[in-house]
């Protein structure tokens, strides 16, 4: 292993050093500032090794380090949630312990600092930004960005921390691990609004306790200007907040409103007209000069495509190959 080297092998970013020094400072720049206050080398010295992928701005990190570290954290606001796959690490706030085992998921607190001590440790860790998660909060429950906050490391269940690794573990091999993928930005805005939602429901936060605000009634007009703008803009990423802007109403409005009338909610709705999309897709397409279904299924954002056929059946009363054959 050579120090500092950096190496790549498809979309995955590599690195790998014996210096501490270097080995410190690449968790200080991929996650979150820490003050080492003792360490301790292994048999490889400080033995780091990563592969890290990114997603826009979340990132994702197969982490490998074996160096003995005691470190004190000093978060900046983003959330770095951890699934421990071996070896030991715990987190301590006051008197409060948090020893993982091999399994286990935690999550660093955003705003608060915190007593690390890790020891020949393999971690898969994501990164999510502080905006991202206030939007989807945001979205979600009405919640302001001021007031989401995150009030401990440890997963609500473990239940739901089985959630957490499952989606991180779908999203790694069906998404991460395929450039053409992580190029298209329906498939990015999806992933990256489904990490936020998912470490909203599996960490204790103050949106599980948001009042949802009193919403007024969402003119006809409004609704078209909603349905108008997702029409347009499906092969682009779309969120709620965006599609309630241009209807000129609350993103919580918009999903009552949606419900009530049309029995959908705003995703729900985009989803519906990207399949429309894809079906028309399938029609026009030419199956002697390469089209198949999972890349027109993909050009859409659809990556399960198991799940996209059981929709495309539900909506058609067909199979996509049938539709691309036809």
């Amino acid at each position: 292993m050579t120090d500092g080297t950096v190496y790549s092998g498809s979309h995955w970013q590599r690195y790998a050093t014996n210096d501490t020094d270097q080995a410190h400072n690449f968790v200080r720049q991929a996650f979150l500032d820490i003050k080492v206050r003792s360490y301790a080398k292994g048999r490889d010295g400080a033995g780091l090794r990563t592969a890290t992928t990114a997603l826009a701005d979340v990132g994702v990190t197969r982490l490998h380090y074996s160096a003995r570290t005691q470190a004190q954290t000093a978060p900046d606001g983003d959330l770095n949630i951890t699934h421990l796959m071996g070896g030991r690490f715990t987190i301590a706030k006051n008197k409060d312990e948090y020893r993982l085992r091999p399994g286990d998921v935690m999550l660093i607190l955003p705003d608060q600092s915190a007593d690390l001590a890790y020891d020949n440790v393999d971690t898969f860790v994501a990164r999510l930004p502080r905006a991202l998660l206030e939007e989807v909060a945001h979205t979600q429950t009405g919640i302001s960005g001021a007031d989401l906050r995150f009030d401990g490391p440890r997963p609500i269940s473990p239940t739901l921390g089985r959630h957490w690794t499952q989606t991180l573990s779908h999203l790694t091999r069906g998404v991460l691990s395929d450039p053409a993928l992580l190029t298209n930005p329906l498939v990015a805005g999806n992933t990256r609004h489904l990490l936020a939602a998912t470490a909203l429901a599996v960490f204790p936060n103050t949106a599980h306790a948001a009042t949802p605000r009193a919403v007024g009634e969402v003119t006809p007009q409004a609704l078209r200007r909603a349905v108008t703008y997702i029409d347009q803009h499906a092969d682009q990423p779309v969120t709620v907040d965006q599609v309630a802007a241009a209807a000129g109403v609350g993103p919580r409005a918009l999903q009552l409103a949606l419900r009530r009338h049309h029995d959908t909610t705003p995703m729900r709705y985009v989803r519906q007209v990207r399949l429309q999309r894809a079906h028309r897709d399938l029609q026009a397409a030419d199956p002697t000069t390469g089209a198949t279904v999972t890349v027109i299924a993909k050009r859409w954002g659809f990556t399960n495509l198991g799940r996209f056929s059981t929709d495309y059946r539900a909506a058609y009363a067909s199979s996509p190959s049938h539709t691309l054959r036809t």
